[in-house]
C-alpha cells in the first residue's frame, strides 16, 4: 500500500501553545475531539502520549507515538487546504519530480521540499522517522510558491497528458500543491505536512 503524504493549514503558535500547557479541559476535549479520534487510534500509548505532551511531562514512549498524536492534533486544530487528495510517497512524488524536469526543467526532489529536516517540528516531539512531519513556514512556503512559479496545467491540459503519458497525473498533485501554498500564504497559516 505504501505512504502517502497529506497536509493541514495550522497557526503555529496555537499548536505550540497546546503543548506543556497542564490544562486537563483540553486534554479531554481534545480526545473527544472527532477529527482527533479519526486520525490518532486511541491506544495507552496515545493516551499517554497526548498526557505527556499537554502536561509537559517528560516524553517515556517512542517517538512514533508522539508523532501521530502530533497528527491528530494539527488535523484537528488545524484547517483543512483546498487540494485534499493525498500524495503518494515514492511513486507519486517520482512522478511530480520527473514532470517537472522533463516539461519545466526544474531540478527537485519534492520529498526532500516539502520534509526538509530543519522543519521537523523537534521543539514539541521527539524525533521520529515513522511518520515522518513537516512545519513550512511562510519562508518555505514563498521559496515553494517561486519554485512553482511557472509551472502551470489546466484540468483539460491535465486529461490530455494522462492519455500521454502517465506523468500526466502528477500534474494532478503539483497544481493541488500549488493550491495549499497559495491558500497557506493567503491566510497567514503554516503548512503541516504528514507522511504516513
Amino acid at each position: 500500500m505504501g505512504s502517502y503524504i497529506s497536509a493541514c493549514g495550522v497557526k503555529t503558535p496555537e499548536i505550540k501553545a497546546i503543548f506543556g500547557s497542564k490544562d486537563k479541559t483540553l486534554l479531554q476535549k481534545i480526545k473527544a475531539n472527532k477529527t482527533f479520534q479519526y486520525n490518532v487510534n486511541e491506544t495507552p500509548e496515545t493516551t499517554q502520549a497526548l498526557t505527556e505532551m499537554i502536561m509537559g511531562t517528560p516524553y517515556t514512549l517512542e517517538g512514533y507515538h508522539y508523532g501521530y498524536t502530533f497528527i491528530g492534533i494539527c488535523k484537528a486544530f488545524g484547517t483543512e487546504l483546498p487540494y485534499d487528495e493525498d500524495i503518494k510517497s515514492g511513486y507519486g512524488t517520482s512522478l511530480i519530480d520527473r514532470a517537472l524536469l522533463e516539461d519545466w526543467g526544474i531540478e527537485v526532489s519534492i520529498d526532500f521540499e516539502l520534509f526538509p529536516k530543519k522543519c521537523f517540528p523537534s521543539h514539541l516531539i521527539k524525533k521520529t522517522y515513522e511518520p515522518m512531519i513537516s512545519l513550512l513556514d511562510e519562508e518555505h512556503l514563498k521559496a515553494l510558491a517561486k519554485l512553482l512559479d511557472k509551472v502551470h496545467k489546466t484540468p483539460e491540459e491535465i486529461d490530455v497528458l494522462i492519455k500521454e503519458d502517465e506523468k500526466g497525473y502528477a500534474y494532478y498533485d503539483i497544481m493541488g500543491l500549488k493550491e495549499n501554498i497559495a491558500f497557506c500564504l493567503e491566510n497567514k497559516l503554516d503548512m503541516a505536512l504528514f507522511c504516513y
